[in-house]
């Protein structure tokens, strides 16, 4: 699979569950965004990252997530 393949592929998944997570309480999202950081930090890996710059890239994958979230939930006001 090419990078840019993946990258597609992960920022859809990442869309779709930023809509899933703007449904939920905020109490109830903290697994989600662990479930998102291993599935980002996995991909990553694939891809060719080293598991220390896999990780970095999933953090910054959750905080991409939790900012979609945001303009989600600022959009249904």
């Amino acid at each position: 699979m090419s990078v840019e393949t993946a990258l597609a592929q992960l920022l859809r998944m990442l869309h779709r569950r930023a809509l899933n997570l703007a449904a939920l309480p905020d109490d109830e999202r903290d697994p989600h965004y662990d479930r998102i950081r291993r599935s980002c930090c996995g991909a990553a890996e694939h891809i060719g990252l080293s598991p220390d710059n896999a990780a970095i890239t999933a953090n910054s994958m959750v905080e991409f997530t939790r900012a979609m979230v945001g303009i989600i939930e600022a959009r249904r006001g």
